[in-house]
């Protein structure tokens, strides 16, 4: 198995060239030696002072002996003289002998090229363990690990389309929308700090989260963000600024709606509206006034947010066209949009990339079509409930049902994001769970329902938060295990099976055992 190695090396301020031609002089003695299969100096296209060398070597001794040579030491010993901190050193074993090729340089548009582009958007995003994943993955596929270089990052991030802190935004969202990929969330959640990104971003894109994709979804992520700034000792982030005034969630939502989307909020709600005046009402107070009217993003980066966590979950449509038009009159370009739901490609695989663009085509023509609006005048409509309110019924149905402070939650977060403590206490009890049209063990039955058939590594913990909570107000350990059942004719097996086994383990610590089998 041959050994593949990647070394970068940043050039202080105007030694570019110094250190291109120190770099050059080594291809013509280390292409002689028996063991080089290829040597290629590469530069940045993004950043012209960084060059990589992309180096294949029959064996790990031959590229020892290779560092040995005293043309390598030196090159080595005029590394403090030409480069910026120390060169960057990444090798892994990705292709047998038998598929090794000589290649004397790195043709513009060739496998090199492209592999050497991947590797360097690799190390930008990826920080000092950048080729880690990668090569744990080559001991098991070397094809695997190749082509995870050459087609994420040599062909998609490497794009000039976007700037690579919109590109993790863009990345971290769709992750966050998948639920069950934490390993890779933190690797894009990490590589967007290391792409110029904050924490803020990080927590902004897990606020627009629990509108799109529910609170479970923004509670796993919370977790790893909250693990990150342990990491890398950021302190208590800036306090949030005020929220509205209690009488202006509802306006300070229509107002935001009505800013960038392209359809009057009467349109948008009546789909819905009718059956549910309540629902309506949450998608504009909550949607809206709470989530997508926070500032921290640009606007039109919020929208394409929303679009690219709803291009990853697939059949959203009608609300993905209203986001990408959203996207558009806030500012975002035609080609924005196309490199963003490209990279879906990648995180979502080709058939949602490929429904998303179909989406985005209707998108585009319909904003070609449409005429600029005299600004809206927005009328108060509807005087949304106090805080204190909500927050007061919120805290008493958590008692109720969770048999815990409703208070300890709404600190919990207070590290990383301590609003969305208390909006998981407003809204989630304050405005939903308190509701009297359904009596508590059957609201939360409904509720293991539901995280039950989501099936996401994301739900596993609320799951077990409602099994608790549906025993504590009166359920049966067989009637959470019927609720169960029920889920397999529409979820299948492998859901149901995860589920049960979660309850099981919720039922051992209660001390709850099988009643007998019915005859």
């Amino acid at each position: 198995m041959t050994l593949h190695i990647a070394a970068f090396f940043k050039a202080k301020p105007g030694q570019r060239e110094s250190l291109g031609e120190q770099l050059l002089a080594l291809v013509s003695p280390t292409k002689s030696e028996p063991g080089s299969i290829r040597y290629d100096i590469l530069q940045s296209n993004d950043d012209p002072d960084t060059w990589f060398v992309r180096e294949e070597w029959r064996s790990r001794n031959d590229f020892d002996l290779h560092m040995a040579t005293p043309y390598v030491a030196r090159l080595l010993a005029l590394v403090p003289q030409l480069c910026l901190g120390e060169v960057q050193i990444a090798g892994y074993a990705l292709r047998s002998p038998s598929h090794a090729t000589a290649c004397d340089s790195a043709e513009p548009g060739s496998a090199q090229q492209r592999h050497a582009q991947g590797l360097e958007i690799l190390r930008r995003i990826g920080g000092p363990d950048f080729d880690g994943p990668v090569r744990r993955l080559g001991r098991v596929s070397e094809d695997m690990a190749r082509l995870t270089v050459d087609f994420p990052y040599g062909d998609v991030l490497s794009r000039p389309g976007l700037d690579l802190r919109i590109r993790q935004i863009c990345n971290v969202a769709s992750l966050i929308a998948h639920g069950s990929v934490q390993p890779q969330l933190r690797f894009h959640m990490e590589g967007l700090l290391n792409a110029g990104g904050s924490v803020q971003d990080l927590v902004e894109i897990i606020f627009i989260a629990t509108a799109v994709l529910g609170f479970p979804a923004t509670i796993d992520s919370i977790g790893i963000v909250r693990q990150l700034a342990k990491d890398r000792s950021i302190g208590t982030l800036p306090a949030p600024a005020q929220r509205a005034a209690h009488d202006g969630r509802y306006n300070q939502g229509l107002r935001a709606f009505t800013r960038v989307m392209p359809v009057e909020a009467s349109t948008y709600l009546a789909p819905f509206e009718a059956v549910s005046p309540e629902l309506a009402k949450w998608a504009i107070e909550f949607g809206f006034g709470d989530i997508l009217a926070r500032e921290h993003l640009e606007a039109w980066l919020r929208h394409m947010v929303v679009a690219v966590m709803l291009a990853t979950l697939g059949n959203r449509e009608d609300v993905l066209s209203l986001h990408l038009r959203a996207a558009m009159i806030a500012g975002a370009t035609r080609g924005q949009i196309i490199e963003a739901l490209m990279q879906i490609s990648v995180y979502a695989g080709f058939p949602a990339a490929l429904n998303a663009f179909g989406v985005a085509s209707t998108a585009f023509e319909l904003a070609e079509q449409a005429t600029p609006a005299a600004p809206a005048v927005v009328a108060k409509t509807s005087v949304s409930e106090s805080d204190a309110l909500r927050r007061e019924r919120g805290l008493a149905a958590l008692a109720a049902t969770s048999a815990g402070s409703g208070e300890a939650v709404v600190r919990s977060f207070d590290d990383v994001a301590p609003e969305i403590g208390q909006m998981i206490v407003d809204h989630s009890y304050g405005d939903v769970f308190h509701r009297e049209g359904l009596d508590r063990k059957t609201r939360e039955l409904t509720a293991c329902a539901a995280l039950a058939g989501c099936g996401s590594k994301a739900c596993e913990t609320p799951l077990r938060v409602h099994i608790n909570a549906a025993l504590n107000v009166g359920a049966t350990r067989e009637e959470v295990v019927e609720t169960l059942l029920n889920m397999v004719c529409y979820f299948g097996f492998p859901v149901v099976q995860g589920a049960m086994r979660i309850a099981g383990e919720e039922f051992k610590k209660r001390g709850l055992t099988a009643s007998a089998s019915r005859s």
